[in-house]
């Protein structure tokens, strides 16, 4: 078995040798499913000249991408100059570090760690985002991108981009703008190259970009603002919520107690992108578009792009109020779950702590119990042993002459000088503590 590893040893110093260090090559923009599928199931014999044809227009869709987008590290924004080339590098650099790996080079949600996440990281090129402030069916503004960076998106594998500061979460939403730009021209002109197999000539192409970007700009003039003020939040706002959550089926997608898919049970059909949608757990708390009053709003009123969650606004437009009582349903469900958690917890702390406490005072009053009775101990010894010693008779005293007394030591011996015995006069005398010490032993 020792043996076997040094094949394995040698591949990867094999590897680290003619891979490792060899620098990385440049990112490229690849053709996108559209421009692919215009060459797909012709025959290079039989359908040579149609092949030709459309490789040709395959060739010149690459080159108007390039010269009117760019390329991955210089990028451009198409129709709109005012973006600065060093916003957009800013962006490149961060999006190749931090997004690329889920989302892709082209923007297209196929990275390489892609086929590994539930729900999938999003396809830009298709256009569509879902957690935006506008009417459904609207293009994202920018400042929703730079709100879905900040935020991330709760229960997915998006993450929050709060560390960065506002100059670069901008920069990023304007690549990724960038891309979305490109994917949809390019399935344009894929489009017309399949329909009348030949591309317009660059005033065409000028109209093709701006019929594209066109609902991008209305967009921001299309923002949903609520119909009225939001209520107080009061159980009978809840409970009107609830009635109304069941009035309009939103059970049949939620259930009725807003656990949505989570279950498994429940089949709400697929998304824009084409994989299975699941309805959200309202109980989880984790609402991804945002968990304000006023994304939940939204939400409901006009429901989620690209997503089979519909709107509303035909329903309760004219009753404005119902749509903040929905709201404060799925608040209150959002933190019901979370509320009973903690409940739960404080029940099981308040049946457990008390018994703990009890036996923790227990034992530390049997060790101070122990450490009074040790110490009594040892003053008790100490005790006996001072009595027997003072009992003690001292033969020598008798036989010493005044000279040899203690209290008759000649002054040539003194020579004034105090004992080593004898306290020195800046000295406390043996019973005259220091302060500290008396204060301690009042206290």
């Amino acid at each position: 078995m020792q043996m076997s590893r040094w094949p394995l040893m040698a591949t990867l110093a094999a590897l680290a040798v003619g891979v490792g260090c060899r620098q990385a090559e440049p990112p490229e923009f690849t053709p996108g499913p559209d421009v692919v599928e215009l060459t797909e199931g012709l025959d290079p014999e039989e359908d040579k000249d149609d092949l030709k044809t459309l490789q040709d227009l395959q060739n010149q869709i690459a080159t108007v991408l390039a010269e009117r987008v760019g390329t991955p590290e210089k990028i451009k924004m198409l129709g709109d100059p005012h973006v600065s080339e060093e916003r957009l590098a800013r962006g490149a650099e961060l999006y190749a570090q931090y997004c690329v790996q889920c989302h892709g080079v082209n923007g297209d949600g196929n990275g390489p760690l892609a086929v590994y996440l539930n729900p999938r990281p999003r396809n830009y090129t298709a256009g569509v985002f879902k957690f935006v402030a506008t009417e459904n069916g609207s293009k994202a503004r920018r400042a929703d991108i730079v709100k879905t960076l900040y935020r991330g998106v709760t229960g997915t594998s998006m993450p929050s981009f709060d560390v960065f500061t506002d100059s670069d979460r901008e920069a990023v939403a304007d690549y990724v703008l960038a891309l979305t730009y490109r994917g949809l021209l390019q399935t344009q002109l894929a489009q017309i190259a399949y329909d009348e197999e030949e591309l317009p000539d660059s005033a065409g192409i000028d109209q093709i970009v701006d019929e594209v970007l066109e609902p991008w700009r209305a967009a921001q003039h299309e923002v949903v603002m609520p119909l009225s003020p939001m209520p107080v939040m009061t159980a009978e706002t809840i409970a009107h919520g609830q009635e109304l959550f069941l009035q309009y089926s939103c059970n049949k997608c939620h259930g009725n107690d807003g656990r949505g898919g989570s279950v498994g049970s429940v089949d709400v059909g697929k998304d824009v992108w084409g994989y299975n949608a699941a309805a959200a757990d309202l109980t989880s708390g984790m609402f991804r578009g945002g968990g304000r009053p006023i994304d939940l709003y939204r939400r409901v009123l006009v429901g989620i792009n690209g997503a089979p969650m519909p709107s509303r606004r035909a329903d309760l437009a004219n009753d404005p109020d119902a749509i903040w009582h929905i709201v404060h349903f799925i608040k209150d469900t959002g933190e019901k779950r979370r509320r009973e958690t903690v409940e739960a917890t404080l029940t099981a702390l308040n049946r457990m702590v008390p018994a703990e406490i009890a036996a923790e005072v227990a034992l530390d009053a049997e060790a101070e119990a122990d450490e009074a009775a040790d110490a009594k101990k040892d003053a008790d010894a100490q005790k006996a042993d001072a009595d027997a010693a003072a009992s003690e008779p001292k033969a020598d005293d008798a036989d010493k002459t005044p000279a040899e007394s203690d209290d008759q030591t000649p002054a040539a011996e003194n020579d004034g000088a105090a004992s080593d015995d004898a306290p020195a006069a800046d000295e406390p005398a043996d019973n005259e503590a220091e302060p500290e010490d008396a204060a301690a032993a009042a206290a």
